[in-house]
């Protein structure tokens, strides 16, 4: 019984080190790259307009 809680200790304990990052860049910031708005291409000649009725 206490290897079994001990395992179930270390698992979660891994999965919140992995959730805060400690074990390399957190799931949620995979493909974020702030460098990226910087490199926009064209950028003035993008143009916003009101979403369509329908």
């Amino acid at each position: 019984m206490r290897i079994l809680f001990l395992v179930i200790l270390l698992a979660n304990l891994w999965a919140y080190g992995l959730g805060q990052g400690w074990l390399g860049p957190r799931p949620d910031d995979e493909g974020r790259d702030p460098r990226r708005l910087n490199q926009e291409l064209n950028a003035d000649h993008i143009s916003l307009a009101p979403k369509r009725p329908g």
